[in-house]
């Protein structure tokens, strides 16, 4: 059985449904929510600022560009996870919800996680073939997550970023001066005053930059911090 229903997942008032001939069906026995637009009778403001299936970019950084916004403006992040190459051309890759996954600990201690299993995602393609362009389109979107969505954690995580500068300043500090954490911090509080610094953050930059870093990983901008999963497994299309 189907219904029309409204969600807080989803950003569309009962007015928007009207004024853009917008069905949502949830399917009670799978239960997958999919969104119906009459695009016909969406205005270019409008459907710049909606997320819908079969919705068109000219390429892959565009899409992106706008599933981090349009996400954080939902309270929530997305992360790339599976993708499918051909000849080195990106076709398939579906990008998840921060909290999807699921995280195995072999610690018997009581620890939290990001990771809990959220069945969000968005699957998009650069189809091969009647596409001259290479145009990427959005093809599956399951809106459904198992968390709350917080716009207000979403600006804060934003406010204490650290910028290009402060990080060029930190990789400095830490590759040319050998300074640990709290002569970064007086430095960085000096210098960015308006500027939240949090030592657990500030920590983990550092040790972003450093030989014996475990992480290994080199951070050249705090605020794109990929999540991407080595597979070409293909998902549910």
């Amino acid at each position: 059985m189907i219904y029309f229903i409204q969600t807080s997942s989803i950003s569309i008032s009962k007015s928007d449904c009207k004024l853009f001939n917008i069905i949502i069906f949830y399917d009670l026995t799978t239960k997958d929510l999919t969104v119906d637009y009459n695009e016909t009778t969406l205005s270019n403001k409008n459907e710049h600022a909606l997320l819908y299936s079969k919705k068109k970019f000219t390429s892959w950084d565009e899409c992106e560009i706008f599933l981090n916004e349009w996400a954080k403006r939902q309270g929530f992040r997305i992360i790339k996870d599976r993708v499918t190459r051909d000849d080195g051309i990106i076709r398939r890759r579906t990008y998840i919800c921060s909290h999807s996954r699921v995280y195995e600990s072999n610690s018997t201690k009581d620890t939290s996680t990001k990771k809990i299993g959220c069945p969000f995602l968005v699957n998009v393609s650069c189809p091969k073939s009647k596409n001259d362009e290479n145009s990427v389109f959005i093809n599956k979107i399951n809106y459904q997550h198992n968390h709350p969505l917080s716009t207000s954690s979403i600006i804060f995580e934003e406010s204490k970023k650290f910028t290009p500068s402060m990080i060029d300043d930190i990789k400095f500090m830490t590759t040319s001066c050998k300074f640990g954490v709290t002569a970064q911090r007086k430095f960085l509080e000096g210098k960015y005053p308006s500027h939240p610094i949090y030592s657990k953050d500030l920590y983990a930059t550092i040790q972003s930059f450093r030989p014996t870093s475990n992480t290994g990983q080199k951070v050249k901008n705090q605020a794109s911090i990929s999540h991407q999963s080595a597979t070409n497994q293909v998902a549910d299309w």
